[in-house]
């Protein structure tokens, strides 16, 4: 959508070019490269290599003028701090000696049926605009693909916005899917930015939202015998415990201690939790984010427990689902991604799908691509034994997705 629904994997691509503006040659479909130890070749004034701890400085410069503001306390949380690898995985592109290019990676440990396994998102990926068309998005793409095809992660999986998605396909990602994302429009004008004519409307048709959604919530009633209580902060054991109940089988981060603990540490992002209880015993939980630097446009319920449907999991659901479209009523959307919780429990809400109009209209696809780094016991394209184009080995929720 024309909001913060955007995916940080660069805001915009240099192409496929060399230094001097040609076409650079490919050789089974990926783009040229620096060599392998990042050293300057004769004419080339640009190296290629690993990020280095001195480049932190360097690349928040750079993301202050492609990305947005960002500073050392979220660079510390997001790649330093990560605990699941012991390095910033992250490729850089620099000319005389300052960094003008980056390819990072969000590292998630990923849950495959009964084992784990390493997993890297591409993400805050920049070229400054004076080194743009220098094919610097490819070198730098080439070089991480590269980098890390003998190394412990088992395959990049990230969701492109629109300027890259050519971008990643081009160098060999495949699509899995277009993950929905379901909106409830408390405030139409979020919707649209124009200044203008359209803007009036959606505020003119502000009250006809609310009203739908006050409709909407009368025709729910919420199980008597469930109650919901409202954390600051995540009650990590009841969380944990609540997804080891029922385990989909499925491609998805694996929630335990680390994960709660280190992934909703975002310093842009406050968190709550709302956990539903019957007859005392946890039966459904729900994280929800709301991103500090806007708290009135978009409250995302960020991640769900269990991932599977339980016994109970559906009334601890419309219990929470009740207690949190009445907690956020100031929230211009509420937003949550992927089929975890029911699309038709959400549409009793007021929630409607971003893949149907009207939203199609005014929203951006969340389009899931993925590459395998390495051979799954000679499998290509598979992890875990399960084929990662494959839209159904997947569970995708906001918390897969480093934006959110």
């Amino acid at each position: 959508m024309a909001t913060d629904h955007t995916h940080s994997e660069a805001e915009s691509t240099d192409g496929d070019r060399g230094a001097d503006g040609a076409e650079r040659p490919r050789a089974n479909g990926t783009a040229g490269t620096a060599s392998e130890n990042g050293r300057e070749r004769g004419d080339d004034p640009y190296v290629i290599r690993p990020y280095e701890p001195a480049d932190r400085s360097d690349f928040l410069e750079l993301y202050d003028r492609v990305l947005g503001d960002r500073n050392d306390e979220w660079f510390r949380w997001k790649y330093e701090n990560n605990p699941y690898v012991d390095h910033v995985p992250m490729i850089v592109a620099t000319h005389d000696g300052r960094v003008v290019g980056t390819k990072p990676c969000f590292a998630l440990e990923l849950r495959v049926g009964s084992t784990t396994k390493l997993g890297l998102q591409p993400a805050d990926v920049m070229v400054d605009p004076d080194h743009r068309r220098n094919g610097l998005y490819s070198r730098t793409t080439e070089r991480l693909k590269e980098h890390y095809r003998d190394r412990e992660p088992a395959l990049f999986f990230n969701f492109p916005n629109e300027a890259t998605l050519s971008g990643s396909l081009k160098h060999g990602w495949r699509i899995v899917q277009e993950v929905p994302t379901f909106y409830r429009v408390q405030r139409p004008d979020a919707l649209v930015s124009d200044g203008g004519r359209l803007e009036s409307l959606a505020s003119l048709a502000r009250p006809v939202a609310s009203g739908y959604c006050r409709a909407r919530e009368k025709l729910v009633t919420a199980p008597s015998n469930v109650m919901v209580d409202r954390f600051d902060g995540i009650p990590v054991e009841q969380f944990v415990d609540l997804a080891e109940k029922r385990d989909p089988g499925t491609i998805h981060a694996n929630r335990d201690e680390t994960f709660y603990e280190w992934r909703f540490d975002n310093p842009h992002w406050s968190y709550d939790a709302y956990l539903a209880r019957r007859n005392g015993a946890p039966i459904a939980g729900v994280i929800v984010g709301t991103n500090t630097d806007d708290p009135s446009r978009t409250t995302c319920l960020t991640d769900v427990v269990p991932l599977s449907e339980t016994a109970a999991r559906r009334d601890g659901l419309l219990a929470i689902l009740t207690r949190v479209v009445r907690d956020h009523r100031d929230a211009a959307l509420l937003a949550t991604s992927g089929g975890t919780i029911p699309p038709a429990l959400l549409r009793r809400f007021g929630f409607h799908s971003d893949q149907r109009l009207p939203l199609s209209r005014a929203t951006q696809p969340t389009t899931q691509v993925t590459y395998p780094i390495a051979d799954d016991g000679g499998h290509e394209w598979t992890v875990g034994g399960r084929a990662v184009t494959d839209p159904s080995n997947w569970t995708i929720t906001f918390a897969e997705q480093d934006t959110w």
